[in-house]
């Protein structure tokens, strides 16, 4: 028996090693136990897994699983190429909470590996974390045997099923795991003035109604725009069916502010599944809105980070990550609307940079809400949602996540 550690990300990518144990062919038989699985890092090793269970390698999974975390549409591409799984419901009161991959080999060498991180896209990415890897000889089968059982006894509790197509509908309708994940849409800030409607602008990503959390309250509930207008106009709302809403023409100097009533969105933000990032701004300069690349970084899939960037030096040595976009510009006072077909974004150690000479026209301030809409691959819509405008306090509402250091929020769609 031989231990190592492997220091991720210094020397290692965790899920370099692992999709490489899996699609390897070498190994009859593969373990993953995970307390807690999240969809995005088996995103990432679905394809290996396929590769080994059509040539022949049996896949035992082991999951933790919870309604933020788990969605039945993963769970299912699992068991469609073979993969049997077993899994305990996460509560507060009883929690499964180890990990573990083991790589069983009847010739060569067979392999354990412990994370100290969890199932997810960063603990297998870039996660700061040490990963044991012990490795058994054939001559030392009865040692493995030892953890093989060890894991079979632990789960062996009534507290662990084994997962079928139609446990896994009941799960999804009672609220133990996410329901499939489906397109709506929701207009936009233009959509709203203009009184138009484009079912190609703003899909975005949201639960589905047959899930048993009902997200159509969490989003619409009560959203009552207590405003006099002249103008009513339909729309669709986020779950796709269509709404009224009054809209207001510009207040008079003598005409009393509008107070809109909305409540809070409790809503998770689902990284790899987010089509709009909103965030309060409070960063901004003339043509360059920045953000901490802490909130970003979680946002890579939207980002296309890293496959569409690549790196310069500036003059001072200093590296950044750049990605030249086309960025669809909109502000909601003065209702400019501009298009930059070369604009950037730019990561760095400390903060994520959209640039647009165009900024300096819109005038983003400090407080002000930016809502920016993944439209396809390298183009945006930017939309700066002005202080002290009826809107503002709507996608306000969207943003539920506290950055880190400061009183600004932001949030996803």
């Amino acid at each position: 028996m031989n231990v190592k550690f492997l220091n991720q990300p210094k020397d290692i990518s965790f899920i370099d090693v692992l999709t490489e144990r899996i699609a390897s062919g070498k190994f009859a038989k593969i373990w993953i136990v995970a307390g807690f699985a999240k969809d995005s890092a088996l995103d990432m090793l679905f394809d290996s897994l396929k590769k080994a269970a059509d040539a022949g390698t049996q896949i035992e999974c082991v999951f933790g699983i919870d309604k933020k975390n788990t969605s039945k549409d993963m769970m299912l591409k699992l068991l469609g190429i073979g993969c049997k799984i077993r899994y305990h419901i996460n509560a507060d009161e009883s929690k499964f909470e180890s990990r573990m991959f083991i790589f069983e080999s009847e010739k060569e060498d067979s392999y354990v590996y412990i994370p100290g991180s969890k199932l997810s896209e960063g603990g297998i990415t870039d996660n700061i974390t040490l990963i044991e890897e012990i490795s058994y000889t054939p001559q030392e089968k009865l040692d493995f045997s030892k953890v093989k059982a060890s894991l079979e006894n632990g789960i062996a509790s009534d507290e662990f099923e084994t997962l079928t197509e139609e446990k896994l509908k009941e799960l999804a309708s009672t609220g133990d795991i996410m329901a499939r994940i489906t397109e709506r849409k929701i207009p936009s800030i233009n959509q709203l003035y203009n009184n138009t409607q484009n079912d190609e602008e703003n899909a975005v990503t949201t639960y589905d109604e047959e899930a048993s959390v009902n997200y159509k309250e969490l989003l619409n509930t009560e959203l009552d725009i207590d405003i006099d207008s002249e103008e009513t106009i339909k729309v669709q709302d986020s779950l796709g069916e269509e709404v009224e809403h009054k809209i207001k023409k510009p207040i008079k100097d003598n005409e009393e502010k509008v107070i809109t009533k909305i409540l809070p969105v409790d809503k998770e933000v689902d990284f790899d599944n987010v089509s709009t990032f909103i965030i309060q701004l409070s960063n901004t300069s003339n043509d360059e809105i920045r953000i901490p690349s802490s909130i970003t970084i979680n946002f890579k899939k939207f980002f296309e980070y890293p496959e569409q960037f690549h790196v310069e030096e500036n003059d001072k040595g200093s590296l950044k990550e750049i990605q030249q976009v086309s960025i669809e510009f909109f502000e909601n006072v003065d209702k400019q609307e501009k298009e930059d077909s070369n604009a950037s974004i730019i990561f760095t150690a400390k903060t994520t940079s959209i640039k647009s000479d165009v900024l300096n026209v819109l005038n983003a301030q400090d407080g002000d809400i930016m809502r920016l809409i993944k439209k396809e691959q390298g183009k945006y819509r930017c939309e700066i949602i002005k202080q002290d405008t009826n809107e503002f306090v709507i996608w306000q509402n969207f943003c539920t996540n506290q950055v880190k250091g400061s009183t600004k929020k932001f949030g996803a769609i």
